[in-house]
């Protein structure tokens, strides 16, 4: 019988930690905002994060999150619904090489992005009027149309990574 009671003893001391070491392994990554977009018709933004782990990599799957940030609406955040992921916001990953990875946007902005370190952070780079830049914002000027808006323009905003200067680029896709 005191063998029964040293078991459920030692039993209730150490499932408990067992749970804890369970909870441990379960890291939750940080988002580091990349970029944003924002549109004419509100002043809800899509929001693009890298998901870094505590020893500073990207997540393996999903390294990237998107999703929206509805400042018209209070400011809170929503998932991009299935069609805004295929046709307007989603990307995929075309390549990646450790915490590097080249991105290509599903919305026609002209030209692949690459996530990588830049002093200390993740960043994404893209060529903005003809040089390498850390992107800021995308701005989309769209007429609202059944079924899909039409896209009349694009403002790509960054900081040349050369010289720390402000760059702008506006294109008709």
């Amino acid at each position: 019988m005191r063998i029964l009671r040293h078991i459920a003893l030692i039993l209730a001391l150490v499932l408990p930690l067992a749970a804890l070491a369970d909870e441990a392994e379960k890291i939750e990554p940080t988002p580091q905002r990349l970029f944003h977009i924002e549109r004419n018709k509100n002043a809800n933004i899509v929001v693009y994060d890298a998901q870094v782990l505590p020893d500073s990599n990207l997540v393996e799957e999903d390294p990237v999150i998107v999703y929206w940030l509805k400042l018209a609406e209070g400011g809170h955040r929503k998932g991009l619904k299935g069609i805004e992921k295929k046709m307007a916001y989603g990307f995929s990953v075309e390549s990646r090489e450790g915490n590097r990875l080249v991105i290509e946007m599903k919305a026609d902005v002209g030209r692949n992005l690459v996530v990588d370190v830049h002093e200390g952070v993740y960043r994404a780079f893209m060529e903005i009027d003809g040089r390498q830049a850390l992107l800021e914002k995308i701005y989309i000027f769209a007429e609202e149309k059944f079924p899909i808006p039409d896209v009349k323009y694009l403002e790509l905003f960054g900081i040349d990574v050369e010289i720390g200067k402000e760059l702008y680029e506006k294109f008709i896709p």
